[in-house]
């Protein structure tokens, strides 16, 4: 419940900000008369179709199932040692189980070790490969931002409810992320 409030609290003085800087835009253009710029980019739907961002999430859902691979046949092996425990212990005494327990217990512990080590290489090859993206991204925003005189460009998602076309820079983006993969792959 309080978190909801919050969340509410929160998005309703994000749009009291939006609102706020929407008005100073408008009526600076007008008193200054001089055109506002605005722009608008859906950042995510640029990412999913860049050809870059596409190969970097590929290769990490290729290690995160490899990942996933190497955990089941571990935890296969934990239910193996004890399904074999369960059918010694109907036969012999408890100490002579100790070893089985042993190795279930070592067996637990890879499990753990290689989830663990397994999420933070994850994570770290998440930021190898998607931050140099997530700035090529930033630095072409700033760039049609800059070369066609836009005044403040948006997160689409956030709060957009109405744009003209003319302003969704997002296909551009798009179109320019790729070209520049392009030339970045091309040997020279």
């Amino acid at each position: 419940m309080m978190k909801s409030f919050q969340l509410g609290a929160c998005k309703a003085r994000l749009t009291i900000l939006i609102i706020a800087i929407a008005a100073f835009c408008f009526s600076s253009g007008t008193i200054g008369q001089e055109a506002f710029k605005i722009g608008v980019v859906n950042t995510e739907e640029v990412l999913k179709a860049s050809d870059a961002a596409t190969k970097a999430t590929e290769q990490l859902r290729a290690a995160g199932e490899k990942l996933q691979k190497n955990l089941e046949k571990i935890a296969d092996d934990v239910r193996v040692l004890q399904e074999k425990k369960t059918k010694t212990e109907l036969f012999v005494e408890e100490e002579q189980t100790a070893d089985l327990n042993n190795e279930i217990l070592q067996k637990q512990q890879e499990y753990q070790r290689t989830r663990e080590d397994g999420q933070q290489a994850l994570l770290a090859k998440e930021r190898e490969l998607l931050e140099p993206i997530y700035k090529s991204l930033e630095d072409l925003i700033i760039k049609v931002g800059k070369d066609e005189n836009y005044d403040i460009i948006l997160e689409k998602r956030l709060i957009t409810l109405y744009v003209k076309e003319e302003h969704d820079l997002t296909q551009r983006l798009i179109d320019l992320m790729n070209e520049n993969n392009e030339k970045d792959e091309k040997p020279e």
